[in-house]
């Protein structure tokens, strides 16, 4: 059994880890030789560009089928459906099930051997194989195959870093893609960026992640798939995230800069990339069968879309509502435009998902904005004043439906699915097998009355 090479790398791997990178080496620092803990023929599992090391032939052959599927998936949620592993990945597997359980049963790490870079994970198996402890390494690894096959050269010693919020939300956004993804966590109403501002996560680093409690797991998670989820939605979303995965491993300077060169259609502000992120999370918990949003959601929406940010003359961020648009024809043109230029995008992705009756009000708030954007005032107030006039009476209407229909689901129990209609086949079941119900059955009683007031004529 392999455990002290395991041993010795894992704690240097932990050490590397501590400061959220991968650091490259000529040479193995340890002074155990792999080579006399290894046996002479160990079993190998080759698929694509991945070798599986030791163990059973059933292990090694699912996780090497996993690691493929993952590549493939990468690649056609980056549009590049036909790209092979540049560089080469190999997954150690040691010990067996039952073993002393080691601290970290999953380390990563990068080589660099006379010039070529190779990627290993070693993975024990004192507990088996941890699934979700496995994908996150697997994609960490293909995400710094990108940035090291794009011929880039890094010195001995110079560290590489592909941040957690990536490798999270690389994973989240492909299981969105595949419809694997959890939705239930965008669907809960949790203000996710009152646990972690979009800084945080962007600054977490790898030791940090793996010390979350409570809720900031899925905080995290949340915002890292949405904000990968914003950036492929961009224009030419899908390239630009090739590109981007291509530098980000090696990159030097500020992580948003690189951020904005492969995706310039986002927005410039800080607060504006946080809203994106806030609406994509909104978009994700909705429901699929759901493709156009009733008119009470749309309001809802709206409301926070029609936002006009700036910075006053001491630079302090202000956040009006559309009817403060006075204040916004008091900057500089520069200014006017980044003021509106946020809620316009935002306006354009909700459009595809109105309520119908909606859709001539957004297109003359979008008249409105452009015009805010020049510094012309026609009768502005005037026009907001009767489109407010509307979305109220719109709002009157989509109350008084959502009433009725809680009124015909209550009322039509017969045609519903739930606890009621489960009782009603329960108790049928029971009478056609001659055991009679107590008379004092208060349940039964309920469904009777509900039956005499509501069913065809009733008994």
């Amino acid at each position: 059994m392999m455990t002290g090479w395991f041993s010795s790398v894992a704690v240097l791997a932990g050490a590397w880890m501590m400061c959220s990178v991968a650091t490259l080496v000529a040479q193995d620092v340890t002074e155990v030789d792999p080579a006399a803990e290894v046996p002479a023929k160990e079993a190998v599992t080759t698929f694509g560009g991945f070798t599986v090391v030791g163990s059973a032939q059933s292990i090694r052959g699912g996780i090497a089928s996993l690691a493929e599927k993952m590549r493939s998936e990468l690649a056609a949620i980056t549009g590049e459906k036909g790209r092979k592993l540049k560089l080469p990945i190999i997954i150690d597997l040691y010990g067996k099930q039952g073993d002393k359980e080691r601290k970290r049963s999953v380390v990563s790490k990068i080589e660099q051997i006379q010039g070529n870079y190779q990627l290993r994970i070693h993975i024990h198996l004192a507990q088996g194989v941890d699934h979700k402890r496995l994908r996150y390494h697997l994609m960490e690894m293909l995400l710094y195959e990108r940035g090291l096959s794009a011929g880039k050269q890094v010195a001995e010693g110079e560290y590489v870093w592909v941040k957690p919020w990536l490798i999270e939300g690389m994973l989240e956004a492909i299981d969105i893609k595949a419809g694997r993804a959890n939705r239930k966590i965008y669907q809960v109403d949790m203000a996710y960026f009152e646990i972690m501002d979009l800084q945080q996560v962007f600054d977490t680093s790898e030791v940090q992640r793996r010390a979350m409690d409570g809720r900031k797991p899925i905080a995290f998670r949340a915002i890292s798939g949405a904000m990968v989820n914003t950036l492929l939605r961009q224009p030419g979303g899908r390239r630009g995230m090739a590109s981007y995965l291509s530098e980000v491993a090696t990159f030097k300077g500020e992580e948003e800069n690189l951020m904005r060169k492969h995706f310039p259609s986002m927005n410039k502000s800080q607060s504006s990339l946080e809203k994106w992120v806030d609406l994509e999370m909104a978009e994700l918990g909705t429901a699929k069968l759901s493709q156009v949003y009733s008119m009470l959601e749309t309001e809802k929406r709206l409301e926070s879309v029609l936002r006009l940010r700036y910075r006053d003359k001491d630079q302090a961020a202000v956040s009006v509502g559309v009817d403060g648009y006075r204040e916004i024809l008091k900057l500089d043109p520069s200014d006017r435009v980044a003021a509106v230029a946020g809620a316009r995008a935002e306006m354009e992705r909700l459009s595809y998902r109105c309520f119908p009756n909606y859709r001539p009000l957004m297109e003359e708030y979008e008249m409105i904005l452009g015009e805010v954007a020049s510094g012309k005032d026609e009768g502005i107030q005037g026009r907001l004043n009767k489109l407010s006039d509307v979305r109220f009476q719109f709002q009157e209407v989509g109350k008084r439906t959502r009433d009725y229909l809680d009124w015909y689901y209550i009322t039509q129990s017969d045609e519903v699915s739930g606890d009621f209609e489960q009782y009603r086949e329960l108790s049928e079941a029971l009478q056609r097998e001659s055991m009679k119900l107590r008379v004092d059955d208060s349940t039964q009683k309920y469904l009777d009355g509900v039956q005499k007031m509501y069913g065809e004529g009733g008994e």
